[in-house]
Parts: structure tokens; sequence; C-alpha cells
């Protein structure tokens, strides 16, 4: 691709590090970008692509305080910030498994590890740039989430750049399984798995067969994947949903606490899993996973009230089984502080606190605050600003009444 390619793309460079924002500002307008917009930190970011299209957002991982680099990453796909036509290219000082594993989830278009030279950001550039120009039907297909429009697209690229085949194969196929087209998407995945055993066709294979209630088919693919490819972290999230239908609730549970040891940043297999491990009876488990998704929400997409929820409710289950320790209280505390500054003005939100506060105090032998607390609800039940408690409420606790 020529300099002058370049001087017709926009660019968003988000970097927090001046030294290296001035470095890399350079070598995209030495390579003719002429639109580059700057971003120090990921807040900023996510409003400049409110309002803005950008051909190519280069984002550093480290980001200083507040979201990093994934969970930038995280947000704007999850909002559909990028379209897919955009290219999306990660920065990283960093080579640790948590870094690689987290951000690969959302899937960036590449990886450029400083430090780097001028000439490899140009040749990393300009390939990406390449297959996007060839896709960049296809791409637009899927943005406007016309599925049938983007498979007819992926195989006349397909035909034009045999390079491409694998890539438009994993295309058409997931666009037939979004068709619920399951029987012709397994046949997609199984023709390119005849010629070269790719991960994402036995994914896709995996979930056709699971979409199609052939359950030992996709447990079998699913665990081959984590065999083939232990950091293939979204099988083991697939593998745990087959378990979990299958009945083998304790297996699915031990799959999940394997995936969030490898990619500890996702945040919904970390809720995931605490749900799982309640449904189990495993409250200690629960708790961990809701404190760490706790601790991820703060600058996530996802920070919403049920999690902090959801961690005040295993602690109580942690209580209620006797095994309560000044820890666990410190843990309680801080997560009902959290709720108290981000949602209590929500009457729902406030009365499965008052639920959760209470049972902590009863489960430990205090019905003196739980009394009070009790009291205090009531009054604001009446006041409009908490739903009343409940007849299941009223039933478990009531000595307290």
């Amino acid at each position: 691709m020529n300099p002058e390619d370049f001087s017709k793309k926009k660019a968003l460079l988000i970097e927090d590090m001046a030294e290296a924002r001035i470095m890399q500002k350079k070598m995209l307008t030495d390579f003719g970008f002429r639109s580059i917009d700057i971003a120090m930190k990921a807040e900023t970011a996510i409003e400049l692509l409110k309002s803005n299209n950008y051909d190519i957002i280069l984002s550093d991982y480290n980001l200083g305080k507040g979201k990093d680099g994934q969970q930038l990453l995280e947000e704007v796909r999850y909002s559909h910030l990028i379209p897919n036509t955009a290219t999306y290219l990660m920065v990283t000082a960093e080579t640790s498994i948590e870094m690689v594993m987290g951000a690969i989830e959302y899937q960036p278009d590449g990886y450029i590890t400083k430090p780097f030279s001028q000439a490899t950001l140009q040749r990393r550039l300009t390939k990406l740039i390449d297959v996007k120009n060839k896709l960049k039907k296809v791409n637009i297909a899927l943005d406007a989430q016309d599925y049938s429009t983007a498979i007819l697209e992926a195989n006349k690229v397909s035909s034009e750049a045999p390079y491409l085949e694998s890539k438009c194969g994993r295309i058409i196929g997931d666009c037939l399984l979004t068709l619920e087209k399951n029987e012709e998407a397994l046949s997609v995945f199984d023709r390119h798995l005849k010629e070269r055993k790719m991960p994402w066709a036995l994914f896709g294979k995996a979930k056709a067969n699971y979409n199609l209630g052939r359950l030992d088919k996709a447990e079998s693919s699913f665990r081959q994947l984590m065999l083939d490819n232990k950091f293939f972290v979204n099988s083991y999230d697939w593998l745990a949903k087959t378990l979990v239908k299958k009945g083998s609730l304790d297996e699915a549970q031990t799959v999940l606490v394997d995936a969030v040891m490898r990619s500890p940043k996702n945040i919904l297999r970390q809720i995931e899993l605490g749900k799982l491990s309640m449904s189990v009876e495993d409250s200690m488990t629960a708790e961990m996973s809701f404190r760490r998704a706790v601790y991820l929400a703060k600058h996530s997409c996802f920070n919403e009230a049920d999690i902090y929820l959801e961690h005040l409710r295993s602690i109580v289950a942690i209580a209620e089984s006797g095994e309560f320790t000044p820890r666990q209280r410190d843990n309680f505390n801080a997560t009902l502080k959290k709720i108290h500054q981000q949602f209590f003005e929500d009457p729902d939100v406030k009365a499965h606190t008052y639920h959760s506060e209470i049972a902590l105090y009863n489960a430990n032998g205090d019905e003196k605050t739980a009394k009070q607390l009790l009291e205090m609800w009531t009054n604001e039940a009446e006041n409009g600003v908490a739903r009343e408690p409940d007849a299941e409420f009223k039933k478990k606790f009531s000595n307290l009444f």
C-alpha cells in the first residue's frame, strides 16, 4: 500500500504516556495520515468514538488510571462503537498470559509489542488495511446485521483472494450460526476441518452441535479444543454451558474455575462462575468470583447493581453456613458501600440490600441490629422509596416480626 493511501484514512491514537504518544503520532504522520485524533485515556477515546468514524484505532493496553485497553475494547465491542470496517491494533509492552488472553477474547485485529520500529508498524498496518479493503463489502453487511449478504460477499472474496479463504469460511460459518442454520454451518466447518485442523472450525462445529441438541458431540469437540489449545478460553465457557445442560453442574463449575484462572479479567465469566457456584452451594468460590466481578465492574460497561447484590448474597450464604470471618465482614461492607454510592436510589436495589444486611446480622446472631434494619426498611417502604419485604422474606425471618 502506498503512503498516499494512508492520507485518506482517519486514525485514533490512544496512549497515556506522552513520549510514546509523540513518537507514534510522528510515525502515523510520516506514513501519510493527515487526520489523527488523540486520546490519553479510555473515557476520552469512548467519547471520540461516539462522535467520529475511524479507519484505524491504535490503542495501548496500559492506559493509567481507569479502564485499561482490554476494558476499552470490551466496551466498544459491546456498544458497537467500532464498525467491522475499522482496524483495531492493540499496542502493549506486556506479554503476560492474563493480558494476552483477556484482550484476545474481544478480538482486536492485531497486536504489536513495544518497542517497535516505524517500519514494523507500517508493515502491520498495511497488511491489516489490505485485508479490511478486501473484506469491505462483507464488513459493511456485518455492520448492518445483513448476514445473508455477508455470506454472499464472503464467498466472492474467498474465490477472488484464496489466501482469505479461511477467514471467509469463519465469517460464513458464524453468520449461519447467527441465522440458526446450524446444519449448513456444520457442513462449512466440517469442510474446513478436512483441509486443516483450525481451532475456529472445531469451535464452530461444536456450537452447531450444541444448538442442534447433540450435546455429547458438542462436549467432545469442546474438550478436544481444550486439549489442542489450552488458551482457547471460549471453549471452556461453552463446555461448561454444555455440562450445565446435561445436568453436570459440579463438573461445569470445575471447568469455569479453570477458565477464570487462564483469563481472570472477563467479568461475565466471573459472574457465571459465581452463579454456578451458588447453585452447587459452594458459597466460598461464589464469593471470590463475585468479589472479582465487583472489582472488574468499576471500569466495565457491565457495571450493574446485580453484580454487587450477588456478592452480598454469597457472603450471607457463607455466614449462614457458619464459616463467617472478619475478612468476610470487610468484603461485605466494602461492596455495601459501593451499592450505596452508585445504586441505592433504586427501590428494588434498596430492598435487596436491606434483605442481605438483615440476613447477615440474623445469621450472626445479632437479632437486635437485624430488627433495627428491618424497621428502617419498613419505614422506607411506607415512604415509597423501597420495595416492601415480600412473603418469602417474612416467612424466613419470622423471628424478626
